[in-house]
């Protein structure tokens, strides 16, 4: 089994590198007809399991877990956004900038004396 090398990467390539994700699914029999579905239901179960290791790292689960499989599942969970927004056709990048401008203009809480 050969492994891809990791290309130089930074977060403005989130977009391109969803989009790339999505033609190899594609190529490798995940069929178009059903990727919205499918890219929803795994976006859930990685925020699931992000949820989950956070849980462990806490000390809130019966077992415990690292900072490092925290830190990964919580990579996982961006990395699906953007490649499910790719499968539901949703500029990801501009929302994220409209939804800032907003979270912005709420204020913030008031810290008391």
């Amino acid at each position: 089994m050969t492994t891809n090398p990791t290309p130089a990467w930074s977060l403005a390539d989130l977009p391109d590198t969803a989009a790339s994700i999505v033609t190899n699914l594609r190529a490798h029999g995940f069929d178009a007809e059903h990727g919205q579905m499918r890219q929803v239901l795994n976006l859930a179960e990685e925020v699931g399991e992000f949820v989950g290791a956070y849980r462990r790292w806490a000390g809130h689960a019966r077992r415990t877990g690292t900072a490092e499989e925290m830190h990964a599942e919580l990579a996982d969970v961006v990395i699906t956004a953007f490649v499910t927004a790719q499968e539901l056709g949703v500029d990801l990048e501009a929302l994220i900038g409209q939804k800032l401008a907003v979270v912005f203009s709420r204020g913030w809480r008031e810290v008391s004396a």
